[in-house]
């Protein structure tokens, strides 16, 4: 068991976040959206990632992640989806927050 994986998505996290809050921006207008947009990335990237480990096109060996498996991937990863997910979405309004 090891917190490679975790320890490198808290760190993404927390850049994220401290943009969120240094930037003040707001990235969802109300509560639905926030769910609808995180539901549909963690649809497609449960589905995309279970399938791919399950065709072979990747695999989580183990080593470096916590060993805690949910269908083919780790827990890790869907915390990968909804943190990567979040870090776009922070970057993607600072930038529009800056250009204006």
């Amino acid at each position: 068991m090891s917190f490679e994986y975790l320890s490198i998505l808290l760190f993404l996290l927390l850049i994220s976040i401290s943009f969120h809050k240094t930037q003040k921006i707001r990235i969802f207008d109300n509560l639905k959206h926030m769910l609808i947009f995180y539901g549909v990335m963690l649809l497609v990237g449960i589905v995309w990632d279970n399938f791919a480990v399950y065709r072979g096109h990747w695999y989580y060996p183990g080593k470096g992640t916590l060993g805690l498996f949910i269908g083919f991937i780790p827990l890790e990863d869907y915390f990968f989806i909804i943190i990567c997910s979040y870090f776009g979405l922070v970057f993607y309004k600072t930038a529009q927050k800056l250009k204006s």
